[in-house]
């Protein structure tokens, strides 16, 4: 797996998926098992492409660490890890720059995969719809997956972590590794 930490790089034909992937739980590996899918389907090299996860979980215990991260990523068979630098440069893009920018410019994304809360661009003003509209203008498909649920409510790093803070480890296993119960 190619690891690319920094703003300097340059791919073509990729499938990307965005995310803080902080615990790759149930949620995640529906992304990334289609991703894999897409990519193997179009020829096109699996990509996750993630900020700077010390900018957005400064008061949070982080599920896994960078290292742990990347490990299961690199299991997982992705191709291409981008831990992009979260500064005030990238925080000002609005989503079309960044589509520009990065998703075509820098990876040269053929599909791009998010969930269905997905958001982006300066104050989080792009959602699913912004990138199905950029999608179409900027000539890449855009593949949105629902929400996974457990027990009536969303699986996201926050609930796994509030599990866990309220000792409810069985549910938080559950919710990072179901594919070991089935």
């Amino acid at each position: 797996m190619d690891i690319i930490q920094g703003k300097y790089f340059k791919y073509n034909n990729t499938c990307v998926t965005i995310g803080k992937f902080d615990g790759i739980h149930i949620g995640h590996r529906k992304i990334l098992d289609s991703v894999l899918k897409l990519s193997k389907e179009n020829n096109l090299k699996s990509t996750v492409f993630t900020f700077d996860i010390d900018y957005f979980n400064t008061s949070e215990a982080r599920l896994n660490t960078k290292e742990e991260k990347r490990r299961l990523l690199k299991e997982y068979g992705i191709d291409i890890l981008i831990d992009y630098p979260f500064d005030d440069e990238t925080k000002n893009k609005s989503p079309e720059e960044f589509v520009c920018d990065v998703l075509k410019g820098k990876l040269g994304a053929k599909v791009l995969v998010v969930g269905d809360n997905f958001r982006f661009g300066k104050g989080a003003a792009g959602n699913t719809d912004t990138l199905i509209e950029l999608g179409n203008k900027y000539d890449f498909e855009v593949v949105i997956i629902p929400m996974v649920e457990y027990a009536g409510d969303i699986v996201s790093s926050s609930r796994i972590r509030e599990e866990l803070k309220a000792g409810h480890i069985k549910e938080a296993h559950y919710m990072m590794h179901q594919d070991e119960h089935n």
